[in-house]
């Protein structure tokens, strides 16, 4: 049947079939992926650890990961509304993108730990050393941060609108390229200098 068809036809068909394999693959790797995301997850959920997994894009809302070791692994995208991570081992993993909107990370070990474009708004950061943090993008619009350490850290762009910084030592020039308004600085005094470009 397939030596009757012209030869523009032939071509057509052969190139259909090939997309049509290549579709093919792609859904069955996403479906590998995806299995391996819950599985991880099913992991995270029962034992407090998973370090160095891949869960990426996950929903955890309003769970309590207290203590949990999930360093070194991939976060990105994952929704982790309201949580608590007080005490969790956050070092060297990926965040970016991730909504930890309300989350309690107090005490939490941030070091290496990449947050751009992470959502922290109305999240709880005190007593957290965080070192070599990527942080630009954040949001930490109305975020507690107090009595907390930021070292070698990038905040470029961060949104600290109404966040309490109270006793919290970080460097000027790390808050250099933050948007800082009505918020309260490491010496308690309210810093307005950013208000005109905050963005909630």
């Amino acid at each position: 049947m397939i030596n009757k068809l012209p030869f523009f036809n032939k071509i057509h068909f052969y190139q259909t079939t090939i997309l049509v394999f290549i579709f093919s693959l792609s859904l069955l790797g996403c479906s590998k992926n995806t299995n391996e995301v819950q599985i991880n997850l099913a992991k995270l959920k029962m034992t407090k650890a998973c370090s160095g997994c891949d869960l990426s894009g996950i929903e955890l809302i309003n769970f309590n990961l207290k203590n949990a070791d999930i360093s070194g692994a991939n976060l990105a995208g994952a929704n982790l509304k309201r949580s608590d991570l007080t005490g969790a081992n956050l070092t060297d993993t990926n965040l970016n993108g991730a909504d930890l909107l309300g989350v309690n990370l107090m005490g939490a070990k941030l070091t290496n730990t990449n947050l751009t474009g992470v959502k922290l708004s109305y999240a709880n950061l005190s007593e957290v050393e965080m070192s070599n943090v990527m942080l630009g993008g954040a949001k930490l619009n109305n975020a507690k941060v107090v009595n907390s350490s930021i070292s070698y850290s990038d905040m470029t762009g961060a949104n600290l609108y109404n966040a309490n910084l109270t006793d919290t030592r970080v460097s000027d020039k790390t808050l250099k390229d933050t948007i800082l308004c009505q918020t309260i600085m490491p010496s308690g005094k309210t810093e307005n200098r950013s208000c005109r470009r905050s963005v909630l």
